[in-house]
């Protein structure tokens, strides 16, 4: 999307939100004098209840109101509304990640915590970085969603880096009640979803919630015609609270999710450099100079992602099987939580207990790309390079914390806990790579020298995560309008992973790792689609060697707040506090090498930790007797030894990815949020999120050439026995952070002419986020865009209807990308290694839709 668009999009949402001002007004000057002052909101981001405008950190809350109307049903429906949250999907279908005021997990764990009714379940996925298997579920039965922003690791524990997002769900209780909603919509999208509370007797009641969902997709694949980005699931939930007493609480939850996902509708974006060479690049010059890589030609895309409409229909190879499409993924999750809470007179016990199992299988066109040939409808996959990876992956994670919190009379307060958190992941995935060369001379077909590879890769990663901390808080009123918080947590974490390792000279097969040229009396039989290779000669390379990393770590992460309470409408707070994301091992590694070039030391997969010092200004303010709600902050953020990707080489020249630490970055920042009453019928709120990021030292190493070309620069340098080139990224901006994100909704809501009791309601939705780049280097980029969504309905005590249009105007423009190799790029342009591309996710186009919701 060009700023020509983002202009004329920006222009109709804001003609739209004048039009249904404009309408509103007359109404809403002679309707009778009512309450306009805005509600208070009550969270428990903190673990206990508070006002939103006491608490002194920046925090958005979604009622659950306003997540039915909405239509909000996953952590990407979450961030959509939320101006500081950007979440992406990732190429693998297990995961994705999320981004909180510029901090993108480029490696290693996540950077903002998910929690459940103040449970940490952020899991660590194996295959991709800054997600895992729970971190998009759907939302199912949630009172309010709440987003704490800035690093909280005192409050939130072991994943809250960046923030914290909190799903609080619905609690039962001792009255009858039920609900049943449906939501129809085009491209065959429905859901459905009943509940019912079930009073057993005086404080004890059960709530059991059902949920089926079907998405036909929005995208259809280039050579199957079958659909993409849809599917189908189940979920189910049951919540009892037990209060055998007035100072007794039990709060138990068991969930469970069963879902089918077709592959993502993804479009992997081919180069637009044209050969790149050391004559007409300087980067590659200094490297082939300092003998760091070869002088053959390299490809890359560089520039912004065109928009859908640009893109095309997915190219995905047909499953070689089947000739159909790739099944995709499916995924089960099974949770059981246990919320307890003691009042013991001079203060709070409570106790968090949770576990958690998610599996998840996948099969898909792994390289996401091909060169399709044959009539429609029966295409085949003719780019000589493929690769089918089936997968499973299995997470188990434990959780016990224990919390007391003073109550007793004085100025100084207490709260003390600690945490014990265990996840155990194990991932398989069997890969088969079909890959042909034509510059390598070591069999003819014709009069073409011609070389086939296949490789059959059993690959199993496992990794055991161990997590014990303890943590204190002391609250001091220095006199009744201020006062000061201290708080730390200290943490011991102790990993251990096993996975596949090519390091050694021969495999059990007498085969040498990862060498094509290698010849074995015992080289074992080949599997794959061999059909399609035809007389190409095969050998096949298996990476199945174990070894175990282990990596222990200790920190201390401390929190200081000075809170102003002035009056009741104005309350200012200072913060600082310290994040810290630990090292470990990296399982993100191309193919299943772990020392991939071979020197007997797996070092090239360790990384160290990522720390965080944030300091935060903010104020929250309320105006006109209520009527105007208004919450500000501004925050600057000191970062360490970023964990970023990179690139190495192999011995036979394929680059992987790598996780390094980049030197020093900062971010610093606004937020803005509010609540403006205008009439008793009229509403408009928003919130607008200002970035100015920086990487302040930032020199890699790599002697890849996508890494070398991408960066711009190369300085050689010998690194233990090799040449690899020192790159200067200093002074880019930090990935996926765009400078300037805003939501804003107007709402109308009025008595309507069908009768008492049943009003009618309008919204519209506006929502802007500019350009960010997808990478480090700063060479690709998303570019701006704005959107609008449009909700009418009619609601009463016991019904409501509401048709909706989401993205009015149709935009197409990319909102999630990331960088990939290109293997069909290399039969295009006749290059014999992979290039450097970008996968990117197209976005969901204009839909409309009905829910419909009655409750009893």
């Amino acid at each position: 999307m060009n700023m020509y668009n983002v202009l004329r999009n920006t222009t109709a949402i804001s003609l739209v939100l004048a039009s249904l001002a404009t309408l509103t007004a007359t109404t809403a000057q002679a309707a009778a004098a009512v309450d306009t002052t805005v509600e208070e909101v009550v969270v428990t981001i903190r673990k206990r209840p508070e006002l939103l405008q006491d608490v002194p950190q920046s925090v958005q809350a979604m009622s659950g109101e306003q997540l039915e109307r909405l239509g909000v049903s996953d952590m990407g429906d979450v961030a959509k509304f939320s101006p500081s949250v950007i979440f992406d999907k990732s190429a693998s279908s297990e995961s994705g990640s999320i981004t909180i005021r510029g901090l993108s997990p480029t490696r290693g764990r996540a950077n903002a915590a998910i929690l459940i009714d103040g449970i940490d379940a952020t899991s660590e996925a194996v295959n991709s970085s800054g997600g895992g298997a729970l971190l998009n579920t759907r939302l199912l039965d949630i009172q309010r969603v709440e987003i704490a922003r800035g690093p909280q690791a005192v409050e939130y524990g072991r994943s809250a880096f960046g923030g914290a997002i909190q799903y609080v769900t619905k609690d039962a209780s001792d009255e009858f009640e039920a609900r049943i909603g449906a939501e129809v919509g085009d491209y065959k999208r429905y859901d459905l979803t009943g509940s019912v509370n079930l009073p057993i007797a005086p404080g004890l009641g059960v709530r059991m919630t059902a949920n089926y969902w079907e998405d036909g997709g929005f995208y259809d694949d280039e050579a199957t015609r079958s659909p993409l980005g849809g599917g189908e699931g189940y979920g189910l939930a049951m919540t009892t609270n037990w209060n055998p007493m007035e100072t007794l609480s039990f709060k138990g939850r068991l969930e469970y999710f069963n879902e089918d996902f077709a592959p993502d509708a993804q479009v992997l974006i081919r180069s637009n450099s044209g050969l790149l060479t050391p004559t007409n690049n300087a980067a590659l010059a200094q490297a082939v100079a300092g003998g760091v890589t070869s002088a053959a030609p390299f490809a890359v895309f560089q520039g912004v992602v065109p928009d859908a409409g640009l893109l095309g229909r997915p190219r995905h190879s047909p499953d070689p099987l089947t000739g159909k499409r790739f099944k995709g993924s499916s995924r089960e999750i099974s949770r059981a939580t246990l919320v307890s809470n003691w009042d013991i007179g001079f203060g709070d016990l409570t106790s968090w207990t949770s576990f958690v199992k998610a599996e998840h299988t996948s099969r898909q066109d792994y390289d996401q790309d091909s060169i399709l040939t044959g009539p429609l409808g029966s295409q085949v996959d003719s780019s000589e390079r493929g690769t089918v990876q089936d997968s499973k992956s299995e997470t188990k994670q434990f959780s016990q914390e224990l919390r007391f919190a003073s109550g007793w009379e004085g100025p100084i307060q207490l709260t003390a806990g600690g945490l014990i958190w265990k996840e155990e992941s194990e991932r398989s995935a069997t890969t088969v790579t079909v890959a042909c060369a034509r510059t390598i001379a070591m069999c003819a077909n014709g009069t073409q020298p011609v070389y086939a590879q296949i490789n059959y890769t059993p690959d199993t990663t496992h990794r055991e995560t161990d997590h014990w901390s303890v943590y204190g808080m002391l609250d001091w009123a220095i006199n009744d309008a201020l006062t000061f918080t201290a708080a730390a947590r200290y943490a011991q974490e102790d990993e251990e992973v096993s996975a596949a390792n090519c390091g050694l000279p021969r495999n059990r097969f007498g085969v040498v790792c990862g060498d094509p040229f290698a010849t074995s009396a015992a080289q074992p039989p080949v599997f794959g689609p061999s059909t399609l290779l035809g007389d190409r000669k095969t050998i096949a390379s298996f990476y199945s060697t174990p070894l175990t990393v282990k990596h222990d770590e200790n920190y201390l992460t401390p929190q200081f707040t000075l809170k102003w309470k002035r009056s009741p409408d104005q309350m200012y707070y200072l913060s600082a506090s310290k994040g810290l994301k630990p090292g470990g091992t990296s399982t993100v590694l191309g193919g299943a090498w772990m020392d991939s070039d071979l020197d007997g030391d797996v070092d090239e997969i360790g990384y160290k930790a990522e720390k965080l010092w944030a300091y935060e200004a903010g104020a929250k303010l309320v105006f006109f007797d209520g009527i105007l709600r208004a919450n500000a902050a501004v925050f600057y953020q000191d970062y360490t030894d970023k964990q970023v990707y990179s690139t190495v080489s192999t011995p036979s020249g394929f680059p992987i990815g790598v996780t390094t630490n980049a030197g020093a970055a900062r971010v610093t920042g606004a937020e803005l949020e509010a609540i403006w009453r205008i009439t008793p019928a009229l509403r408009l709120s928003g919130g607008y999120t200002f970035l100015d990021t920086e990487y302040t030292a930032f020199s890699p190493f790599t002697d890849a050439k996508g890494g070398i070309v991408t960066a711009g620069n190369c300085e050689p340098v010998r690194v233990q026995t090799k040449m690899v080139c020192k790159t200067d990224m200093t002074g880019n901006e930090l990935e996926k952070a765009p400078r300037h994100a805003a939501v804003a909704t107007l709402s109308y809501k009025a008595p309507s002419a069908l009768g008492d009791g049943i009003d009618w309601l309008a919204e519209v939705d506006g929502i802007y986020q500019s350009k960010r780049f997808i990478d480090a280097a700063n060479t690709r980029y998303m570019d701006g865009y704005a959107t609008a969504d449009i909700r009418v309905g009619l609601s009463a005590e016991r019904w409501d209807f509401t048709f909706y249009v989401d993205n009015v105007f149709d935009d197409d423009t990319v909102k999630s990308a990331e960088v990939k190799t290109g293997d069909v790029d290399r039969v295009v342009l006749g290059i014999n290694t992979s290039t450097s591309v970008v996968l990117a996710t197209l976005p969901d186009p204009r839909t409309f839709g009905v829910r419909l919701n009655f409750k009893y």
